[in-house]
Formats: C-alpha cells, sequence, structure tokens
C-alpha cells in the first residue's frame, strides 16, 4: 500500500484499510463515507487503555463533532487527575457533551493535521504519546509531552500497542 500523502483528502475506505494494517485490534464499530468510528486498546508504558476515535467529513453540532477533524476519547479506564496534585486539572482535554466522563484527547492544533494524512499513522501515535504523558502526569504532577504554551521534552519511547 502506498505510504504517502497529498493535498487530498483520504477517502473512508483509506483510512479504515490502513487502520486495518497498522492497528489490526481496532475495530471499526460504525463507517460511511462521511463517518468513521474505532474503538481499540492502546498501551503506552503501564496501563491499558481502551480508546474511540471519531472521524467525520461533516460537523455534527449536537455531538460537539466539527468537520474533518478526529475526536478520541479513553473509554476505559475513566481519566482521573492526579492523586498527589489533585487540585490540578487533567491537562489537554476538551469537554465532551455527551460523555462528561469521557474528556477529548487534545493531540494537535488545527494546522498540524488535514484529512489528507492517515489516522493510524498519526492520530494514533499521537494518543499513544497523549497516554504516555498522562501516566507521567499523574506520578508526578508534569506534563512532559507538550502542548500548548511549552515545549515538548524528551519522553522514552512508549510501546506501540497493537492489540
Amino acid at each position: 500500500m502506498d505510504r504517502t500523502c497529498s493535498d487530498q483528502e483520504l477517502t473512508a475506505d483509506q483510512q479504515i484499510a490502513r487502520m486495518a494494517d497498522e492497528y489490526p485490534g481496532f475495530a471499526v464499530l460504525h463507517s460511511t463515507s462521511w463517518i468513521i468510528l474505532w474503538r481499540g486498546t492502546l498501551i503506552p508504558y503501564a496501563r491499558r487503555y481502551e480508546v474511540q476515535l471519531v472521524y467525520s467529513a461533516v460537523s455534527m453540532r449536537l455531538a460537539n463533532i466539527t468537520a474533518r477533524t478526529v475526536h478520541v476519547e479513553v473509554v476505559k479506564p475513566v481519566l482521573t487527575r492526579s492523586p498527589e496534585h489533585p487540585a490540578l486539572a487533567i491537562p489537554h482535554v476538551y469537554a465532551n457533551r455527551l460523555f462528561p466522563t469521557r474528556p477529548r484527547l487534545c493531540l494537535h492544533t488545527d494546522l498540524e493535521w488535514t484529512p489528507a494524512m492517515y489516522i493510524a499513522d498519526t492520530i494514533v501515535p499521537w494518543t499513544v504519546e497523549w497516554l504516555a504523558a498522562y501516566e507521567g502526569w499523574r506520578a508526578t504532577g508534569t506534563w512532559y509531552a507538550g502542548g500548548h504554551g511549552s515545549e515538548r521534552e524528551s519522553l522514552p519511547q512508549p510501546r506501540r500497542g497493537r492489540r
């Protein structure tokens, strides 16, 4: 399969095929030409996380879904504040109106991802990095993966977590 990407948006079938190749444990729960819903397991370091990814080519206001974006939620376990620093809110998340206990992960800025990029090559590895940073943050109270207003710091490479 060709691993290059152009400025042309990838089709749902192309995204699904790449995800199946790279993350065969990720199940497609729903797909049409304009929306894809995956669920799978990632293991950055110590914990196993069940995550859900939603890609939509159109906006859905009631679900707070923005067109041409990927929304990532941790289904299990529920994300919680650091026990050592309970006053600190979970960093780099967006509120989720439909499932308040499942905030959406902030993985990139608007210009860092486009529908011409494979979700399996970008969003999923960024999710693994986010989960690794979350584990570190829960233990130390420090977010090591960078983000808005900070520089990325070097982290040991998490496992890719194919399941």
